[in-house]
């Protein structure tokens, strides 16, 4: 005989935990949502001035300095004493353009400084350096 009504056992879940967490879920990614969708600031390129071209747009320019002060335009030796004008010549009506310095690892680093300033005063104004890694 049992005492005190029907002794079964109750299986049921008990929902209060689970809307709890639930909410504090909801909370949670409403204010994580508006961070994760703030966008940063780029810098883009500034678009190439229209009427030049398409080799002018494609083509890259890489200054390289050899040792023994060789230089080099693209793969085109150029003597010391012409260098700043030619460069003006590849780089006129696109200033903006990208132009990338390569240099020996035997240079040291006022004979490198004198060519990239000499390479800025001759129209090079965004001046990329390319490094290789060590092998």
């Amino acid at each position: 005989m049992q005492v005190g009504g029907g002794g079964s056992i109750k299986s049921d879940i008990n929902v209060t935990p689970l809307v709890d967490v639930v909410l504090v879920l909801l909370i949670i990614f409403m204010v994580i949502t508006p961070v994760v969708q703030m966008g940063y600031l780029v810098r883009v390129p500034p678009k190439a001035p229209p009427g030049l071209p398409p080799s002018a747009i494609q083509d890259q320019i890489i200054l390289r300095l050899m040792p023994e002060a060789r230089m080099f335009i693209n793969k085109d030796e150029v003597p010391a004493d012409q260098f700043a004008a030619k460069l003006r010549e590849v780089t006129r009506g696109n200033q903006s353009k990208m132009v990338f310095f390569q240099g020996a690892p035997e240079n040291d680093y006022e004979t490198t400084m004198k060519f990239l300033d000499m390479a800025r005063s001759s129209g090079a104004k965004n001046i990329g350096i390319i490094v290789e890694a060590a092998q």
